[in-house]
């Protein structure tokens, strides 16, 4: 055992003790004491640290530390760790805190010792980040030491303190390069997960140093690493870091790397979906494609192989020569490897959510046939041909009725058990209808009939419009053609293969050459005999195999039925079309592969569309805007006028109705002089003129005024109708005008005529309450009347006074003026007409103000749609990376899968021949 050692567990005193049979440790050391004291020259320090330690062991910790007190040589450090030890064992922490913390020493294994002894004690006393310090500065000074290590991760786990054991075990990894190390941070990566703090580079080295120790623990913890940043913001970083590493991994073709080499294939397809722009991926997608191809055994590489051709395709510089010649290789090497549809469909499906995320829409329709396609049973047949050349009666007899007529869009027919129902799929929707004639202009009819031939066979036939040579290229089934299985052209036993057909034929070739084309003979029942009937055929077959040289021919008859003739029409068909070879999948994806270019390219066209229509939507608002801002200010004016016209209009007739009371009351009132008389009763005579003059005034304005008041008022509110109702007029012309520039009935400017009924109401409930209040005309406090009055009752009763009264009444009667009862009849009277008067002007704006607001609406609509498009088109125009690179990404992906199915298909070929 070292010095050290001894020192560590406390046996330092047996280097003193050579006889423990006989005597006591105790006793010994005393005596040694004892001896030493004896030399001219001793120490006693080496003694003392031996008795302490005893004495330690004993548990008598007082005696223990006044020894190690006393110890002044080379081992007063290591006497003072273990007096902190023994006040630390007599339960005085802070104590032995200090004594630990006061230590100076150059020796390694004692600042380790009293660093472990501290992180201990610290523990204890939940001084958690003095324990970190502690442990840390063990490690630091040497972490080969027993057990430091250990504890730490230990340690670090039981806090869940998942950054400082990950850390530890990349250093531990690295520097031990031990497998255990290596398996814990796997453990760690996998179960926890915690590596948010760690930028990805952190992980380099420890995986450089690992794929030189273990390739298989390699390629398990990089796996891990990946799927922990695969969700991750740092996940491209991570990807750099995943390139580094790769590219520093030797190639060898014995080395197996399906798991990473899967990994590699998940991220190229992860990143290439859209979310990324290309300068985010043209420093990483190149070396990943490189590291992908190198771990790529021959049976699986030609995805890799491809994946680097299509980029190297659109990205012509990004790929190194060596690293594209390897692929070319790979690729006309291949073994086993090919593109399955469910790759085809996971594109597809990306294509329709990036558009829909971008405000784009790819048709229903397009979709419906996207799906037709990847149903690998259902095998479908194009089948046309010239008008009047019996291909409706062909396809009715397969479905054992007359179902198929002139139908001028594409219908697919096939069987479903007994369902019998038509759908139609229009650019937007699939719904059932009645009858196959019942369906918008563009769209696709699918008709489910119970037939044994479609039913058994799987067969979808497509019938299409008949062609005519003249109009061939505006023909829908030149668009379904490259996306069958094939074409059945059907021909007329009267004038089989015509050279219409041919021009016709050929045209298809030259759009669809990869489609084999077959023909069948219909009406072959009108032949006369059977010998004719074969004449008819070998002939049609001479004539099609000189330019058609694959082709069969079927000589078929609608008028025997397909029950009768099934099983060679059976045969035929899946002879000629070959549908159960082994490229009938390769044939099939390269079909849908078609399907996603023709949608790649309306997307990119959508771009430019969408663009323009931004463009032509602020023009079109703008301008629209103009024309409503001017409506608007023009309608105001209308408004006013109409509220002038009508108000005054009104306030006329009541002027000149006022004018003539006033001309007329104080003429009646002064008529009223003929009814005093000599012998009237002059003591009461002002009170009976009072009521005479009232009796008057009321018969004039209920039976004079008021009438002519009324016929006038109505007058006026017919002509006021009139006036509203040729607002009105205008109104609508203007939304004609309006909605002809939107092409929509959008607008509908209407006018409240509640209004009218509201003011026509008013005006006959104040003329049927219009009455006239008793006035005091002879009664008012004036000076003359008041002597009249006074006279008369003084001297009404002395007759030869009579006269003299008479006189002065009828003077006064005559004489006066009588303005002021005028104005208090008239005042009286006119008040609610006046208080109508008024309210017109608010009343008028009212019957305006369901227009106004919806111009104002359509105002502040117009605004928000220029405001929009202008935003989008800025928008657009700063950042037309956003859009077009997924496009492009895209393209390569696209690229990418023709490339594998093109030598897919011709290894099949190459195969079968």
């Amino acid at each position: 055992m070292t010095t050290e050692n001894k020192l560590i567990q406390k046996n330092y005193y047996e280097t003193f003790i050579l006889d423990m049979e006989t005597k006591h440790p105790v006793q010994i050391l005393g005596e040694a004491f004892l001896a030493e004291q004896k030399k001219e020259v001793y120490d006693m320090s080496f003694i003392r640290f031996a008795q302490g330690e005893v004495y330690y062991r004993v548990k008598d910790y007082e005696s223990a530390i006044f020894k190690w007190e006393n110890v002044k040589n080379e081992l007063e450090p290591w006497a003072k760790k273990n007096i902190a030890d023994a006040y630390y064992e007599l339960d005085m922490p802070g104590e032995a805190e200090d004594i630990y913390t006061e230590i100076q020493t150059d020796n390694h294994i004692l600042r380790i010792e009293v660093a472990m002894q501290l992180f201990t004690l610290y523990v204890e006393r939940g001084k958690l980040e003095n324990a970190y310090r502690s442990l840390r500065k063990a490690i630091s000074i040497n972490p080969d030491y027993p057990n430091v290590t250990r504890t730490a991760q230990a340690f670090f786990e039981a806090q869940e303190d998942w950054n400082s054991a990950v850390e530890l075990a990349v250093n531990e990894a690295i520097r031990t390069r031990s497998p255990e190390w290596f398996e814990r941070l796997k453990w760690y990566i996998e179960q926890n997960r915690h590596i948010g703090v760690f930028s990805p580079d952190y992980f380099q080295e420890v995986l450089v140093v690992l794929v030189e120790t273990d390739q298989q623990t390699f390629e398990d913890l990089i796996v891990a690493l990946w799927n922990s940043y695969r969700k991750h913001t740092l996940y491209l970083n991570w990807v750099k870091t995943a390139n580094t590493v790769f590219l520093s991994v030797e190639k060898n073709t014995s080395a197996t790397w399906n798991r990473a080499a899967a990994l590699h294939q998940a991220t190229y397809l992860e990143l290439i979906d859209g979310k990324y722009l290309v300068r985010e991926l043209e420093s990483i997608v190149p070396d990943l494609l490189s590291n992908w191809l190198k771990i790529s055994n021959q049976s699986n590489s030609l995805f890799a192989a491809a994946a680097i051709m299509s980029w190297s395709e659109v990205f012509t510089t990004a790929i190194s020569a060596d690293v594209l010649y390897d692929a070319e290789n790979r690729i006309f090497r291949y073994d086993n490897d090919h593109l399955q549809v469910s790759y085809t469909v996971e594109l597809f499906q990306t294509l329709i959510d990036w558009a829909k995320n971008n405000h784009l829409e790819v048709r229903h329709q397009k979709k419906w046939l996207f799906t037709q396609l990847t149903n690998l049973h259902q095998k479908h047949i194009v089948v046309t041909g010239t008008a009047q050349n019996g291909k409706t009666s062909f396809l009715n007899s397969l479905l054992g009725e007359k179902i198929l007529g002139e139908e001028a869009c594409p219908v697919f027919v096939r069987s479903d058990g007994d369902i019998a129902e038509i759908k139609e799929i229009s650019h937007h929707d699939t719904k059932v209808v009645n009858d196959l004639i019942d369906h918008q202009e563009g769209s696709i009819l699918e008709l489910k009939w119970p037939s044994a031939l479609l039913e058994e066979q799987h067969y979808s036939l497509i019938s299409t419009s008949e062609f005519d040579a003249m109009y061939i290229e505006n023909n829908d089934t030149l668009n379904f053609v490259p996306l069958s299985d094939g074409l059945l052209y059907v021909l007329d036993a009267n004038t089989p293969f015509t050279e219409e057909e041919l021009q016709i034929l050929v045209k298809i070739k030259e759009r669809a050459p990869e489609v084999p084309v077959h023909f069948l003979i219909n009406k072959m029942d009108t032949a006369f005999h059977e010998a004719e009937a074969t004449q008819i055929l070998e002939e049609t077959k001479g004539r099609i195999n000189e330019f058609f040289p694959d082709a069969r021919v079927y000589p078929y008859s609608s008028i025997r039925g397909a029950n009768k003739q099934h099983p060679g029409l059976a045969t035929f068909l899946e002879t000629s079309f070959n549908l159960r070879s082994k490229a009938t999948e390769e044939r099939r994806t390269s079909k849908l592969l078609q399907l996603i270019r023709s949608t790649l390219t309306e997307l990119l066209n959508s771009r430019i569309s969408m663009e323009d229509n931004l463009v032509n939507t602020e023009t079109f608002h703008e301008d629209i805007l103009g024309r409503l801002n001017g409506f608007i200010h023009h309608l105001r004016d209308t408004e006013l006028e109409k509220v002038r016209t009508i108000t005054e209009g009104y306030r006329a007739i009541t002027i000149e109705r006022k004018q003539e009371v006033r001309q007329m009351i104080p003429k009646l009132l002064k008529g009223c002089s003929s009814y005093v008389k000599e012998d009237s009763n002059f003591s009461n005579l002002h009170l009976e003129l009072n009521k005479m003059m009232n009796e008057k005034i009321r018969e004039y304005m209920h039976d004079e005024l008021l009438p002519k008041y009324r016929q006038e008022l109505l007058g006026w509110m017919e002509v006021s109708h009139q006036e509203l109702r040729e607002s009105q007029e205008y109104l609508r012309e203007m939304s004609e005008s309006f909605n002809a520039l939107y092409k929509e009935d959008r607008m509908r400017l209407e006018c409240d005529f509640k209004v009218i009924e509201d003011l026509r109401r008013d005006i006959n409930r104040m003329l049927s309450r219009a009455d006239v209040e008793k006035e005091n005309i002879l009664n008012r406090p004036n000076t003359t009347q008041f002597l009249l009055k006074s006279a008369g009752r003084l001297f009404g009763s002395i007759q030869s006074n009579n006269h003299m009264l008479y006189n002065q009444y009828k003077k006064y009667i005559e004489n006066e003026r009588f303005d002021d009862v005028t104005d208090s009849v008239i005042s009286k009277f006119f008040l609610e007409f006046d208080l109508f008067e008024k309210a017109l002007k608010s009343d008028i704006s009212m019957f305006y103000q369901a227009t106004f607001d919806e111009l104002n609406d359509t105002v502040a609509e117009t605004e928000q749609t220029i405001q929009q498009a202008k935003e989008k088109l800025e928008q657009m125009k700063a950042n037309p990376e956003q859009y077009y690179d997924p496009l492009k990404l895209f393209e390569v992906r696209l690229l990418q899968y023709e490339f594998m199915v093109k030598v897919c298909e011709d290894n099949v070929n190459m195969t079968i021949q």
